[in-house]
């Protein structure tokens, strides 16, 4: 499904003493099939644009356009239909949770969206399975869950309705390095066997330099950079936004000072045995 932002401006209490623009004529496309970081501060607007994909968030000038559906500030019909099909995960699973069991909170969605599906069980039982989870799970109590668990039962309710979009705010944020490494798995398998666009609203650099196609920069709700993800070797450009470089280009880069001439990856293992054949 592509997404196409245009010329969109975004503020909150308009007229009023606490007026605040969040994003200044944002133009861009999200093709379908690739994954999209987008990386600022905390004052960038980089989560307003995740609202305004599933609607939960209107325009105050320009459209966007989600597929079929058009967020232009008027009524959507079947807004349900755009959320079932853009997935969109907040960066704290304790917002996103409300039932007290597991299987109630995986099954919550399927009656509220009232999605036709024969096969709940069945549905229900893979989404568990693509985050790490087994069905032991269904019968615990949400209270009894540690964070990264409960980031992964809210991941799970996403992908039960097999969304063309799912939006990841913070993902990587609760996890441990396990369960980190296991999410840039599935995010290859999302992109890679099932074409999903994926998009990445993070100031987490070390993830995005890891899965992503292409990179977005804002700064103050505007693009600083749209491209691939050779900018995030660029310490200058990141430093001037408030963003940190990714733990492994420091590393190349103090190394190459040193005349180490390492070419740049995100694959620790290849970093590895470049330095191995360097050494030698």
């Amino acid at each position: 499904m592509e997404i196409t932002f245009n010329n969109v401006t975004y503020k909150e209490n308009v007229r009023t003493p606490l007026e605040k623009t969040y994003l200044k004529n944002f133009s861009y496309t999200f093709t379908s099939g690739k994954v999209y970081s987008i990386i600022g501060d905390s004052d960038s607007g980089k989560e307003k644009i995740g609202l305004l994909i599933n609607a939960v968030n209107k325009p105050l000038i320009g459209t966007i356009k989600i597929g079929k559906y058009l967020n232009d500030g008027k009524y959507i019909k079947n807004i349900n239909g755009l959320r079932m099909n853009v997935g969109y995960l907040k960066e704290n699973p304790n917002e996103f949770l409300f039932n007290k069991i597991v299987k109630s909170e995986l099954e919550f969605g399927l009656k509220y969206f009232k999605y036709k599906l024969n096969k709940k069980n069945i549905r229900i039982s893979e989404a568990l399975k693509l985050v790490g989870l087994n069905e032991e799970y269904l019968k615990r109590r949400i209270d009894s869950l540690n964070i990264s668990e409960k980031k992964k039962v809210s991941l799970a309710s996403i992908l039960i309705f097999n969304p063309s979009v799912i939006i990841l705010e913070e993902p990587s944020m609760f996890l441990n390095y396990r369960d980190n490494e296991k999410l840039i798995k599935l995010i290859k398998l999302l992109k890679d066997k099932y074409n999903k666009t994926i998009i990445l609203i993070s100031k987490d650099t070390n993830l995005s330099y890891k899965v992503s196609d292409e990179i977005i920069l804002l700064n103050k709700g505007s693009i600083v950079y749209a491209g691939n993800k050779s900018i995030l070797e660029d310490e200058k450009v990141l430093n001037n936004i408030n963003v940190d470089v990714p733990e492994i280009v420091k590393f190349i880069n103090i190394s190459n000072k040193f005349d180490a001439k390492l070419t740049y990856t995100s694959n620790i293992l290849d970093l590895i045995k470049e330095v191995y054949r360097n050494a030698k």
